[in-house]
Parts: C-alpha cells; structure tokens; sequence
C-alpha cells in the first residue's frame, strides 16, 4: 500500500520497494505471454495459437486454423488398416471367450468364409469392387465428363454439375431413405417419453411412405410435422443437445432427398439434350426409358450384387454398438477410420479395400486410383495413375506403382527383403505379363522396401489444386 506519512512521492528506482521493476521492451524474457487483445498492439511474446505439424506435442490435437489441415493431420495418424485386417482375417479376438456375442462370432466366421477366394473368384471380386465404387462410370457420363472438359461456358458446365449432384442423390435414395429413418428413432432415445412417443408414430409413418416409394409424402410429412414436432421441443426446453444436433443432420438428408426427386432429374437430363452431348437422338425418350437408362448401369447392377460391403458394414456397427469384444472393437474401429479418412472431400482418389484369402494365407490389399493423373507438369495427356498396398500373411509388405504415363506402362514394386533377392525374375515375368495383356512395358523395378510408400509419393501433385484454393475453418 502507499506510504502516506512520507512528505514526499517515491522516486522511481531510488525507493527501497524491490518487488516492482519497470518492464523492459527489449527484455529477452521468452517466457512472458501477453493476454489476447485485438484493440491494442503488444510487444512480442512467445504466445503462438498456430499448432505446428511437426510438432509431436500437439500432433494429437485438431488442427483449427484449417479443415484441409486437419485432414492431412488425421490421414497422417490414421490407424493401420492393413494390420487390423489381418487381425479379422486370422480370426484374431472372435472367440466367444473375447467378450463376443456368439451370435456375432457365428456371422462373421461366415464372413470370413465368404472371403476364401480362388482365382476366378477373386477377380470377380475385384472387378465388383472397382464397379461398385464407381458411380458415374460408362459411356454416358464419359459423354458428360468429355462435354465438361471441353467446354469454355461455365453456365453450361455448372448444368453438367447440377445433373450430376441430382443424379448422385436420386441414386441414394435408399440410402438417405433408411439414414433419415434411423435419425429419427435416435432422437426418439434422446427426447422425454412424451415427445419421443409422438416422434415414434411420425416414424413409423414414414416407414409406411418408405414402402409405398411416395417421396413427396415423406417430405411433408418431415417437414410439416417432424420439424415443428422438434422445434417445439428445444424451444420449450432449451435443449440444444443431441436433438438439436440430431436435426441438423437430418436437415441435410432432407435437402439431399428433395434435390433427388424424379421429376427434377427427368428435367435436368432433358435439359442437357439440347446441347448435343450424345451421339444419340435421346429427346424421343420416355420419362420412364430415361429412368431406365440411368437405372441400369454397371454401378447400380454391381451396387445390387455387392455382399462384401453391406455385410462388413452391419458387422462393424454390431461390433462398435457392444456386442463386439475389445479386440474386435478396436480392429472395426481402425477399419472404419481409415475408410472415412479414405472417403474425405478432400481425398480425389478412388479407394478400394480388398481383403481375401488365398491358399490358407490371409491378405489384405489396399488400392488408391487416379484416373486422370497429370504427368511431367502437365506437359503430356492425363494416364491412370495407381498406387497398391498388400499385406501378405507370414510373408511381408509390398508396395506398388503403376503409371501409365507416355502409352506405357511403368512399375515401381517395393517388397520384403526376402523377395528382393529375386527381383530379376520377378521383373523379367512382370514384364511379359504386361505383354501378354497388350500393355506396352515401361520402366519396371523391383526392389527391396526401405520405407512404406505413401499417398503423397505416388500422387506428389495431389492436393495442389486444394492448397491453391481457399481453405478456412469458421
């Protein structure tokens, strides 16, 4: 406190106080970290609220000052998928004695069944998968993908991307039908036994439109009655918890469902008749011949015969839900890690998984196409572009590039040491393969692997177009 009995004020550094010293600009002190404050400038502190990516400190954390870097940080620290498929592959942590229910032990022993393959199988199962993974795949969409391509106009080319985004959610009906469903019986879990009742009868309603394919009713029905049933809810409680998040996704799935009407992708495919895109005459066609001819496609017929994905899916959400022990809850949740990091608006790759067995032997491979892939800078037409990751049980790892650049067809294999030491042979035989399959042969090395080969090694020029663009997070 002041000293009030002193005739006179202190002068500042000849007083006996020693707990006070003036602040120094030029103090080298790192230590100090001045408080947050946009109305005024502070000298420089060590105060940093950029995390770096070098960082292991804070390598575990969300990246805020980016969506793009956060996704790269988490492609970065995803899970070994490879690994976690092997451990599914080998049976590993499916006895009932694990903590498994028997019942999910039971199906995914038969899952595992289904996946012992032979030759002839195994390259049906590739072949599904790389159709089934291909939505806007044929000689139509090749048609529309030529257009855009060529095109100068951008009113022209936003009506390409108009009828594709219509056509994306038209095809997913089922998918956003039986999504929208299961929202609302989570929310039903999260609302008081009097609101959750009159949500269960709106759903059970809605099952009933599901049935009778009326697209039109569900949506009044959403957004005349679920919508204000809801609203009311947080209104009068305040509640802007799981409900509330619970129907903003369903908001989104809403708008997805109406965009995916038949009547606006009818007018938006007629729309495109008028450009002369197709070689073809298609203004004759019906309403439901152009139905038809959207419908029967390689990606609905291999949607359709697909087995492997609907079954991995209900069994990884058995398995995340309880009925999974803690081995195969931790292997289904590195599985499914990896595909959603896989599946990000940022990765422009298609991605295939495929896992199998081959003579007793489990082996997961792992495979990340660029169809388009720009080469040498842009200096030469787009060629495909594939990067292949498989694990072989109880002989190692391998790595592989393929690069169809300049009309021929390169290889860069890296595999275990133990494999390496024939690798004239192996590029010899790899070669005549290549051959064999009309392909002209490019480059082809084999050699032992020192360090896994990943995305932006095979793709160095992925993400450019992302990084030139504008990324913020709000």
């Amino acid at each position: 406190m002041p000293e009030i009995l002193r005739p006179t004020n202190p002068v500042p550094g000849y007083d006996n106080v020693s707990g006070r010293q003036p602040i120094n600009p030029q103090d080298p002190n790192t230590n100090i970290r001045n408080i947050v404050d946009p109305n005024r400038v502070t000298r420089g502190d060590q105060r940093s609220d950029q995390q770096q990516a070098g960082d292991a400190s804070v390598s575990h954390r969300v990246r805020y000052e980016s969506n793009f870097l956060t996704f790269l940080q988490r492609m970065a620290n995803s899970p070994d998928s490879a690994s976690a498929m092997l451990r599914l592959l080998q049976g590993q942590g499916l006895q009932v004695s694990s903590g498994i229910t028997a019942g999910l032990a039971e199906e995914l022993q038969a899952f595992l069944e289904m996946l012992k393959m032979d030759e002839a199988s195994l390259t049906k199962f590739l072949q599904n998968q790389l159709q089934s993974g291909q939505r806007f795949g044929g000689a139509l969409f090749a048609a529309l993908r030529n257009a855009f391509n060529t095109s100068q106009s951008e009113m022209f080319r936003t009506e390409i991307l108009q009828f594709l985004r219509q056509y994306s959610d038209w095809s997913s009906t089922e998918h956003l039908e039986s999504r929208m469903l299961r929202t609302l019986y989570d929310m039903t879990r999260s609302l008081p036994s009097h609101w959750a009742n009159q949500l269960t009868d709106l759903a059970a309603l809605m099952e009933n439109g599901i049935a009778a394919r009326d697209r039109q009713g569900n949506l009044d029905l959403l957004r005349g009655q679920v919508f204000p049933l809801i609203s009311d809810y947080v209104r009068r409680t305040h509640d802007h918890g799981m409900a509330r998040g619970l129907l903003s996704m369903l908001t989104l799935d809403i708008v997805r469902y109406e965009n995916g009407s038949e009547s606006s992708l009818i007018q938006a495919f007629r729309h495109l008749g008028n450009y002369n895109i197709f070689k073809a005459d298609l203004n004759g066609l019906s309403d439901a011949d152009i139905l038809r001819l959207l419908s029967d496609t390689e990606f609905s017929k291999a949607s359709k015969s697909d087995n492997f994905t609907q079954r991995f899916i209900d069994l990884a959400q058995r398995s995340l839900q309880g009925e999974g022990g803690t081995a195969a809850q931790d292997i289904f949740r590195s599985l499914m890690s990896s595909i959603l990091i896989n599946e990000s608006v940022y990765m422009p790759l298609q991605h295939l998984m495929l896992p199998f067995r081959w003579e007793d032997k489990a082996v997961f491979s792992e495979m990340w196409v660029d169809p388009d892939a720009e080469h040498s800078g842009g200096q030469e037409a787009p060629a495909p572009r594939l990067l292949i990751k498989m694990d072989v049980e109880g002989v190692g790892p391998f790595d592989l590039v393929i690069d169809g650049a300049g009309g021929k067809t390169s290889l860069m294999i890296s595999c275990p040491q133990e494999v390496a030491v024939f690798s004239g042979d192996i590029s010899r035989d790899l070669t005549d393969i290549l051959t064999r399959n009309g392909l002209s042969p490019g480059d082809v090395r084999v050699s032992a692997m020192k360090k896994p080969i990943n995305i932006s090694d095979a793709f160095p020029n992925l993400f450019q177009e992302v990084k030139s663009g504008v990324d913020v997070k709000v």
